[in-house]
């Protein structure tokens, strides 16, 4: 049993460890380094603005965790976050693999197991709906300033997306204030479907609890993390003014947007290796820039922040390794019968 979950530990590790390295090889530094230097120092800039987005969302999944968030420091919910979200885009299970780490993560810092996995699945679900909120408004907006600039085929295929986003937001809406179902029993353990099930299960109920009965803080949480959609949102705003382009806060949002909805399409794909690029390309084009080196050249400076954050998370996950690995070698010091 020793060496089943030592090589368990050892699969799961390379199953993390290889989409980044794959990732990192895919990147030509000589071309990151060159348009490096043309931002120069502004590159810095850039950094900042994510850092104060990922701040925004770190605070938005601290309110989802209630009393227990007492427990441990922003900071390093802030690292685990990171390390979280980390895993979740360079690995084929996406926010699925990233949100379970976050998870065993929290175990370690005496939060109990229920509190763990609901705050993760309830920040998600804010998230989700802040997103869905500015990416509705972004739509509104391009067809309100561009519909006469926009051919037939892109004018109807905006309405879809908004009617669709619109339709899926309501139907969050609408299962969070249903009467919640009852927490379901384990029962039979050996049963990987039926424990499946009873998670599940257990995560809407709780899900739909927290909107219920402490439902400030879910606005709270929804508030946070929609400044940090907006907030993420400015590094296109600052990339292409860096590059000379006059272009409106709004532009800046729309292409934020319109990216994040592509990369969900290919969000198996490690790094969204390509998706992005292609997300960049179709975006930009959206908002009136054709040229291909502006093209290649956002691509290059939003891989290289992810680089960054790449190598910021990994020192991150060596500063708090020691409070995280007693959770693999003892489990949650807190259980809830």
């Amino acid at each position: 049993m020793l060496i089943n979950k030592k090589g368990l530990k050892i699969l799961i590790l390379i199953c993390i460890v290889l989409p980044i390295v794959i990732f990192i090889i895919q990147i030509d530094f000589i071309s990151v380094f060159q348009e490096l230097l043309k931002i120069g120092g502004k590159f810095i800039i850039i950094l900042l603005i994510t850092f104060i987005a990922y701040l925004l969302g770190t605070i938005a999944w601290w309110v989802c965790l209630g009393p227990q968030r007492n427990e441990l420091s922003l900071w390093k919910l802030f690292g685990v976050r990171q390390i979280g979200e980390t895993v979740g885009l360079y690995n084929p299970s996406s926010v699925v693999g990233g949100d379970m780490l976050k998870t065993e993560m929290l175990k370690s810092y005496m939060v109990s197991d229920d509190n763990a996995a609901a705050s993760v699945v309830i920040s998600r679900v804010t998230a989700v709906l802040s997103q869905l909120c500015l990416f509705i408004l972004s739509l509104c907006w391009l067809l309100v300033t561009a519909r006469d600039q926009l051919p037939i085929f892109w004018l109807y295929g905006v309405l879809v997306a908004i009617v669709l986003s619109l339709t899926l937001k309501i139907l969050f809406f609408y299962l969070l204030n249903k009467k919640r179902v009852q927490n379901v029993e384990m029962g039979d353990r050996t049963s990987l479907w039926k424990r499946l099930r009873s998670t599940i299960s257990n995560l809407i109920h709780d899900t739909q609890y927290f909107f219920q009965h402490k439902r400030s803080l879910f606005w709270w949480s929804y508030c946070f993390f929609f400044l940090h959609w907006l907030v993420g949102s400015m590094e296109f705003y600052f990339i292409l003014r860096f590059l000379g382009f006059d272009v409106w806060l709004m532009q800046g949002l729309l292409a934020d947007m319109g990216v994040i909805a592509i990369k969900s399409i290919g969000a198996f794909v490690p790094g969204q290796i390509g998706v992005e690029e292609i997300g960049n390309k179709v975006v930009l084009a959206a908002i009136g820039i054709q040229a291909t080196t502006v093209w290649i050249t956002v691509s290059i400076l939003r891989r290289a922040r992810q680089l960054c954050w790449i190598l910021i998370g990994a020192v991150w996950y060596m500063l708090i390794r020691k409070d995280t690995s007693k959770v693999f070698r003892h489990g949650n010091p807190i259980r809830q019968s």
